[in-house]
């Protein structure tokens, strides 16, 4: 994505991607990948990281796969115990 510049997500956002990580929530996740494709998975959010100037929520697919998706790409995501977006 390297002609597509990283753009800062809300904080409050941000924080809500971090207490995933820390309360081990799974998601319904729906994001973009770098050519643009959509993607939508349930996962288990395990870090939130910065690499090449962008921030990524580092999760696990049901078949175990570990993947990078760069918070800027995703368009949505579902506590999926109480239902509710992540905002």
């Amino acid at each position: 994505m390297s002609d597509n510049p990283y753009r800062p997500i809300a904080c409050g956002l941000h924080e809500s991607y971090q207490y995933a990580v820390m309360t081990r929530t799974r998601l319904d996740l729906n994001w973009r990948d770098e050519s643009g494709q959509h993607h939508q998975a349930q996962v288990l959010p395990i870090d939130v990281v910065t690499r090449d100037k962008a921030e990524y929520l580092v999760v696990r697919d049901s078949s175990g796969e570990e993947l990078a998706v760069r918070l800027d790409q995703i368009v949505g995501a579902i506590d999926l115990v109480s239902g509710k977006n992540l905002e």
